[in-house]
């Protein structure tokens, strides 16, 4: 069979880098860079493989295109300024402003890492889709955790984080994540919460499934999803595919993968969420190399992802 590996190189999925240690038909083995051995099908892995390159060169693009904007727009802002008159000059006094990641944003320190620039971002990000939307949101920091929740304040409550729908950023040592989430604490889950409300919402309206698809498909998105099994973690990566979705799992032993349809989708997740703890983020990623090289401007583009995602927010908060 037709495939791009090669014994001795390496590639990446979704868990990380590997080396090809051998090929036969469809079976090979690889290990990770921590030494994890794993044998899996040559066609999954490729097909994850080609995602990946997929999605690097269309993040490439989109933001060479969105550089090539910003510097189209402030051409025509020095063009169109009048001359300054001079002024006495003052010492500056400090701002709370968010001047772009950091590098050492992504190193972890002695508790853990440490964004030092939440608190200014995430008023940035409120205010912005303040102004985008008309209505009024905050900003909340996940305690312990590298993240923020933007949410309507109404619709928030931090003492029950775990059962919230908003908005989010996190990072970590690899980059930077953003985009929507929801979750559901252990047991059944009540009518009135925000999952139950956006199961509903995706279950009864074909256009907000439709919504879903477009913005999924337009801003390079991924649907994760993490729950309570033995242990917390993620269960599911789930994809566009051409007939629908592609949902993965990688295990100790094997990766699984099957197509779903929306029915199989909704399905899948009432069943994971039946009567354990799960989160379910709709996200985009960057690398940490990505992030910092794209500056303050980072915060418009996240903004404009929130407001594709507003159907999907409003539903679940039952507007």
């Amino acid at each position: 069979m037709a495939h791009p590996f090669e014994v001795g190189k390496m590639y990446r999925n979704r868990n990380g880098e590997y080396t090809v240690m051998a090929v036969d038909g469809d079976k090979m083995t690889i290990r990770y860079t921590n030494g994890t051995t794993l044998a899996t099908s040559a066609a999954i892995q490729s097909r994850i493989w080609e995602n990946i390159q997929f999605e690097d060169q269309a993040a490439r693009e989109e933001e060479k295109q969105r550089l090539a904007q910003e510097a189209r727009l402030a051409a025509r802002k020095r063009a169109t300024r009048p001359a300054a008159a001079p002024v006495e000059k003052k010492v500056a006094k400090p701002r709370g402003r968010f001047a772009g990641f950091q590098e050492s944003d992504f190193q972890p320190k002695a508790r853990g890492i440490a964004w030092s620039s939440r608190v200014a971002f995430g008023k940035i990000m409120a205010s912005e889709l303040d102004r985008r939307t008309g209505e009024t949101f905050s900003k909340w920091l996940v305690p312990l955790q590298p993240e923020l929740h933007i949410a309507r304040p109404e619709q928030y409550d931090p003492e029950v984080g775990s059962r919230n729908a908003a908005f989010f950023v996190a990072i970590s040592e690899k980059g930077v994540t953003s985009g929507f989430c929801v979750g559901k604490p252990d047991g059944r889950a009540d009518p009135a919460w925000p999952w139950t409300n956006l199961l509903a919402a995706l279950a009864a309206g074909k256009q907000l499934q439709q919504t879903v698809e477009s913005v999924m498909k337009a801003r390079n998105l991924s649907l994760d999803v993490y729950a309570m099994e033995v242990s917390y973690g993620q269960v599911a990566h789930i994809t566009l595919s051409e007939t629908g979705f592609l949902w993965e799992r990688e295990t100790d032993s094997q990766v699984i993968s099957r197509e779903m349809d929306w029915e199989g989708l909704l399905g899948y997740l009432q069943e994971v969420g039946a009567e354990a703890r799960v989160d379910l983020y709709l996200r985009n990623s960057l690398s940490n190399e990505e992030a910092v090289s794209a500056g303050a401007a980072i915060s418009r583009d996240m903004v404009a992802t929130f407001v594709a995602l507003m159907p999907l927010y409003e539903a679940s908060i039952g507007s």
